[in-house]
């Protein structure tokens, strides 16, 4: 497996979970979706990389 791009979907996803976070403690609950949204999507990302490697 590609170790650089997992890593860096990884990185990703812990970022975007400490923006949603932020973004809605600060009452930006539209904001934090967006960002909750975004971590579907690379984890979507992150299974197929796997799964790739897999086979």
């Amino acid at each position: 497996m590609n170790n650089t791009l997992y890593q860096l979907l990884k990185n990703d996803i812990r970022a975007s979970i400490a923006l949603a976070r932020s973004y809605r403690l600060a009452g930006e609950r539209r904001t934090a979706i967006q960002f909750m949204a975004d971590i579907k999507e690379t984890r979507k990302e992150l299974t197929e990389v796997i799964a790739n490697v897999a086979t």
